[in-house]
């Protein structure tokens, strides 16, 4: 094969989408249009949250879930750590047999988004530090989903230090950026096609038996956002197929890079997906005999990725907030609140009304 250079403009990839139209591919278009630079976000972390919520539903809640074209999570040959919590209000009534839920007071919301950021940096290596925040809980929230998920890979054909050197990256604006490029000729499985040329890295295999993993560059030859934007499953499929697993060597030179993302709100782009009435009424009736309306409130999410000349760190951490549509059982006075002594018959007239400003 003749050696060919590749300055990858970078989309992540990491394994196969089978489904027609997967759920992966639908968010990532609405993410590409709703996220301005860069963008990362986490399908599998998605998908691990809206499983929990899965497996809690019933009725019309668990039928929509269950219509999602969710893929399976492949077992790859490296290691990939993933945990999943279940947060409950501490008013919240249980189905007798649910386990392991941790019991949170949402109404003190500080402590609470304490409480689910520390786990959250415990199990990402300290890479998600904050993915939710006091005004995301209130005494109103019922529960919240969360999993994360943290990798750290080496690649098979590592990057010589010595090889990098300062070059030049065009933006999706066009306009120049310096950028530490990094070079390596390996057999990497490459392929050009009428709109794109792609490359896999493969990472070195670290766990006994699974799939190989890769880290797959797609670098349109236009305007990234469009071809972003119309990315499907068949395209996708098509150049996964063409990358193939040729023999020969190819050169690769791509910058490291470091994206820290901001924590992204995907209720627009799961409701583009096909989740509509869970965001007004959700049936939840195998976690909680509570006679409470629920709700799907927010499903959140912040990820983190660095690419260099050793490999790949990666982490994600991801909430699914579910709250009362109702005021649940406790109600904490805990603000200036107007009182009354009398009926509730709207047409009498109380004994007596007042404000306590402070008591």
């Amino acid at each position: 094969m003749t050696i060919k250079t590749i300055a990858a403009a970078l989309v992540m990839g990491c394994g196969l989408c089978t489904a027609a139209d997967s759920l992966s591919m639908q968010l990532f278009r609405t993410l590409a249009k709703e996220t301005e630079g860069n963008m990362a976000f986490s399908p599998q972390g998605v998908e691990n949250v809206l499983n929990t919520l899965k497996k809690y539903s019933a009725g019309d809640t668990l039928a929509e879930l269950e219509s999602l074209p969710m893929g399976k999570a492949p077992a790859f040959n490296i290691n990939v750590k993933q945990a999943d919590a279940l947060f409950v209000a501490n008013n919240l009534p249980l189905v007798p047999g649910v386990k392991d839920a941790v019991s949170v007071n949402f109404g003190q919301s500080e402590k609470a988004a304490q409480t689910i950021n520390e786990w959250c940096r415990a199990h990402t290596n300290g890479l998600i530090k904050k993915l939710v925040q006091a005004n995301d809980f209130s005494a109103l929230t019922a529960f919240v989903a969360t999993n994360a998920i943290y990798m750290k890979e080496k690649w098979q054909f590592p990057f010589d230090p010595s090889d990098s050197f300062p070059g030049e990256f065009t933006t999706a604006d066009g306009k120049t950026v310096s950028a530490n490029m990094m070079s390596c000729t390996a057999k990497f499985p490459a392929a050009k096609g009428e709109d794109w040329v792609a490359i896999a890295l493969p990472y070195a295999a670290s766990a006994p038996t699974g799939e190989p993993c890769y880290f797959i560059a797609i670098s349109p030859t236009k305007d990234i956002r469009n071809f972003a934007t119309s990315l499907t499953d068949a395209k996708y499929r098509a150049i996964i197929n063409r990358i193939g697993y040729a023999g020969g060597q190819t050169r690769v030179v791509m910058p490291s890079f470091t994206v820290d993302a901001s924590t992204l709100n995907l209720n627009n782009a799961l409701k583009a997906a096909g989740l509509k009435k869970i965001f007004s009424y959700a049936d939840f009736s195998r976690l909680t005999t509570s006679q409470t309306d629920l709700y799907l409130s927010a499903v959140l999410q912040k990820c983190y990725v660095k690419v260099e000349e050793q490999g790949t760190e990666a982490a994600a951490a991801t909430a699914a907030i579910v709250n009362f549509r109702a005021m649940p059982r406790t109600v904490v006075l805990d603000r200036p609140f107007i009182w009354v002594i009398g009926s509730l018959s709207a047409n009498t007239t109380p004994l007596f009304m007042g404000i306590v400003k402070q008591p």
